[in-house]
């Protein structure tokens, strides 16, 4: 007997995870292969998790990149499993009941510790594992993600068939030009590059770091409140094992020259030099 097709059936898709950080790369890959027809064979699932720690204008810019362009973003938070072994999994969120003080990231630490250089945790913990487990409650396999990731970024490209780069392969997009794009639309994310979008991310460099906290000290608070909690005196966020009072206290006595916005430099025409200060490590919580 010979099994045909059901003619009104129709063909299985691949699924497409867009991963949406909340950056300005992030969203301009997510409208772009949302109306580009070369992904039109793909089944497209938009996913932002959140941390707690976003910057509250990341929040709402990704908000206002649904309702004016129908992104359809499922927003997801992790949801930690207090017992030994078992994974972390995933909650369904939206953007009026987000999570807005940490409240995921300190279940993370609770269970794994502070997360820094030599513990870097809370990327998988709270961005890879929650989306992960979605997608497998989900029923997708076999999956291919879609990564906002420059041209200008070669660093954090992976020659892997799981992942797809628009920006850097289709588009050979640059900051610059992710920039004077959105400068051309009629809303933008309202941070500088430097400020998002996980407030004090412990891979942002030191300057920009300092950049923050002499302009919001009690941005502090927070990443304190971890440190005194749960680092048992040993272990914190930022590099070479400093606090982050030992880092606000820098940022108020020492001179230093300031990160300024990227795109503000441009039209300033000026450069930043001192490689130890601006030194830092790729993550998804960037806002360019």
């Amino acid at each position: 007997m010979t099994n045909k097709a059901n003619p009104l059936e129709l063909p299985v898709r691949q699924p497409l995870l867009i991963s949406f950080s909340g950056g300005r790369s992030s969203a301009f890959m997510v409208k772009w292969i949302l109306s580009n027809c070369k992904y039109d064979n793909y089944e497209k699932i938009v996913l932002f998790a959140n941390t707690g720690k976003e910057r509250v204008e990341t929040l709402e810019f990704i908000n206002e990149c649904d309702r004016r362009w129908n992104f359809g973003t499922v927003w997801i938070e992790a949801d930690v499993q207090k017992e030994k072994g078992e994974g972390t999994k995933h909650k369904i969120v939206t953007f009026e009941t987000a999570s807005r003080n940490g409240e995921p990231f300190e279940e993370v630490i609770k269970k794994y510790g502070i997360s820094n250089k030599a513990y870097p945790h809370c990327t998988r913990e709270l961005k890879l594992q929650p989306i992960a487990d979605y997608m497998r409650a989900n029923g997708y396999k076999n999956y291919i993600t879609a990564m906002g990731i420059r041209a200008d970024e070669p660093d954090r490209l992976k020659a892997d068939p799981k992942y797809v780069y628009p920006l850097a392969d289709d588009i050979k997009a640059s900051e610059k030009f992710i920039r004077e794009w959105w400068a051309r639309q009629e809303f933008d994310l309202q941070l500088a590059d430097y400020e998002g979008n996980c407030d004090l991310c412990w891979k942002k460099s030191k300057r920009k770091l300092m950049t923050l906290l002499q302009d919001d000290p009690q941005m502090a608070e927070w990443w304190d409140l971890m440190e005194r909690r749960y680092s048992k005196g040993q272990y914190y966020f930022y590099r070479g094992n400093e606090s982050t009072k030992m880092l606000l206290e820098k940022a108020g006595k020492q001179n230093f020259i300031r990160w300024t916005d990227l795109q503000l430099l441009r039209e300033r025409q000026t450069e930043l030099f001192d490689t130890d200060l601006d030194f830092e490590l790729p993550c998804h919580c960037k806002a360019s």
